[in-house]
């Protein structure tokens, strides 16, 4: 009796790390490791947005920071890292094509934001490097709220002095030239009579 228990011992066990082998071997696996993902630098990716004018640039910052003193990349939409897992349905229609991301240069905001865009089939995602302050500091412009671009203009002395824009209301009256008036006509050759006005 000692034998045969012994033996259903060891089938009973057998069996069990069998179905672990098979059912839950999925534990045991290794999670696919995330695609690589390239880093450039603000030139280039200056050069890729001006040349894809369709690229999906992304803003990884705050609102406020997006609207703030640096103010953000012209054609980039703000998702802060924080929402991007829960918007990014309104994003999708970009999973084949190209997406730039940047943040801010101190940062893992943009490695996290470009892992998450990878993770969830975002096939071509592309980091700059450096963030915002990286992209100002390479002399690339960037759009500022009208409040704080009004403020950045009188902080610094214009080159030249604003003239005020007249304002028109109504349909203006442009002076127009009489039209030219007809060469005279040239006398006739000799001999030949000079033509009678009809009158």
């Amino acid at each position: 009796m000692g034998t045969s228990r012994r033996a259903s011992t060891i089938l009973l066990l057998s069996l069990f790390l069998g179905s672990l082998g098979l059912g839950g071997c999925n534990l045991f696996r290794r999670s696919k490791p995330p695609q690589p993902y390239k880093k450039l630098s603000p030139p280039v990716a200056y050069e890729i947005i001006r040349d894809n004018p369709e690229i999906l640039v992304l803003d990884l910052r705050r609102p406020e920071e997006y609207n703030g003193e640096t103010g953000h990349i012209r054609r980039s939409r703000n998702l802060p890292l924080a929402r991007l897992p829960f918007r990014l349905l309104e994003i999708a229609s970009y999973r084949d094509g190209t997406v730039l991301v940047y943040c801010h240069e101190s940062t893992e905001c943009g490695d996290q934001g470009t892992r998450i865009l990878l993770s969830s089939g975002f096939e071509s995602v592309i980091l700059m490097e450096g963030g915002i302050e990286q992209w100002i500091r390479g002399g690339f412009k960037t759009v500022l709220p009208a409040s704080l671009a009004g403020r950045r203009e009188t902080d610094e002395e214009p080159l030249m002095p604003a003239r005020p824009e007249k304002k028109r209301s109504g349909p203006q009256e442009v002076p127009v030239d009489p039209p030219p008036m007809p060469p005279p006509p040239s006398p006739p050759p000799p001999g030949v009579a000079a033509p009678r006005q009809i009158g």
